[in-house]
């Protein structure tokens, strides 16, 4: 049972009151306070806890944020993809230790991450330097969610009893729909994107901006990847930066595993280019001059270039998968048929980015009776 005992100074004042319980696995355990109703109040809130089964030992969440993230971390590592786990040590490096590194387990409460939320989206940096850049709203939900989860576990281990980052909401969800006016832009310039470009990497704009390949899976492009004779390009891994090393990684989803078939000029494209720079280690067919695997850093450097030489602004890699993307939506293939390209996890994935692209019911129905009519109704000479 437990109980209080008070200690008094020699004129009979009460100086401290000592809760002494047993946690539900039979240890002794004890906390003092100066104020008799602390003493109460958590003499309660034990009983309350031991009887509800939500028992935590207080002294379990001493543990320093930054020491339980890290094993959180070695565990995920066992369990998912390599990649995964280097997106969660980058939010633990780069945000979440900062924020709550020197602070116990026990002491972080919903308040302090919703201020940490907040603080995401906020640039601080001052002119010396000092502070930190805002985030975007998609990275500061993804920092938050690497936090949730890593409370969620240490809830699940008996160190504390809620996890306050559950269901922090982190600013407006960005949209993600594709501006067509600057797609159309990236799309007249991608010849100048290509020529700007090393020469042995030039051929990696065009097959983006063609069949709508990611970076990471351009570069980790293979030649046995390439079936030359049925015209197809097998997708199944990417390349990666894995602990600081740039290697081969699965995509992100299932999906992400496809075989896209592909034109002719794409085979001859991939054909010249070849002849001209020869598969390098491990048969990639974009390599740096050595013959090694491109670093991202490195590809981005040079493409940021090449897009200022074009007169592009606000221009991603990514965006020539956008090109891609339009360029089949304009030639009227369908929801499943550009998903299935793009490797998207569902059709709602490929709307969600896409669906102001695809022609609305009104242009369908006003070029289906042009269509069905122009034989019996020409246009007259004024409309042309």
């Amino acid at each position: 049972m437990a109980s209080i005992d008070t200690t008094r100074d020699k004129n009979g004042r009460a100086v401290q009151h000592r809760v002494r319980y047993r946690t539900p696995d039979g240890a002794q355990r004890s906390k003092t306070f100066k104020k008799k109703e602390e003493a109460d109040a958590f003499l309660t809130s034990i009983e309350h806890r031991k009887n509800s089964g939500e028992y935590v030992d207080p002294s379990a969440g001493k543990m320093t944020f930054a020491e339980y993230a890290e094993r959180w971390l070695d565990r995920k590592r066992q369990t998912v993809k390599p990649t995964t786990a280097e997106t969660f040590a980058a939010h633990i490096r780069k945000h979440l230790v900062p924020a709550f590194g020197r602070r116990q387990l026990s002491t972080i409460d919903r308040e302090a991450v919703k201020q940490f939320a907040g603080s995401l989206q906020r640039d601080t940096t001052t002119a010396s330097g000092a502070g930190s850049k805002a985030v975007a709203s998609t990275t500061a939900r993804a920092v938050v969610f690497t936090l949730a989860a890593v409370l969620r576990e240490a809830v699940d281990d008996g160190r504390i009893v809620k996890n306050p980052a559950e269901r922090v909401k982190v600013g407006a969800k960005t949209e993600r729909r594709v501006d067509p006016r600057h797609i159309a832009q990236v799309a007249g310039k991608v010849p100048e994107l290509a020529e700007g470009m090393p020469p042995r990497w030039s051929a990696g704009v065009l097959l983006m901006a063609t069949v709508g390949l990611r970076l990471g899976e351009c570069l980790g492009l293979t030649v046995d990847r390439v079936d030359f004779l049925r015209r197809s390009i097998r997708v199944d891994r990417q390349l990666a930066n894995v602990a600081g090393q740039t290697g081969f990684a699965s995509p992100k989803t299932k999906a992400g595993i496809r075989t896209i078939p592909v034109p002719v000029r794409v085979v001859e494209l991939l054909a010249a280019h070849l002849a001209e720079f020869p598969a390098g280690d491990q048969g990639l067919i974009f390599t740096t001059t050595r013959g090694g695997p491109v670093p991202r850093s490195n590809w981005s450097d040079h493409y940021r270039q090449a897009c200022a030489t074009a007169g592009l602004d606000r221009t991603r890699t990514h965006d020539l998968r956008h090109v891609a993307a339009s360029s089949l939506i304009a030639a009227g293939l369908s929801v499943a048929a550009v998903q299935a390209v793009l490797g998207h996890a569902s059709p709602a994935e490929t709307l969600d980015v896409y669906t102001h692209l695809w022609p609305t019911d009104e242009e369908r129905t006003r070029d289906a009776i042009e269509a069905a009519s122009a034989s019996w109704l020409p246009r007259s000479e004024a409309a042309l």
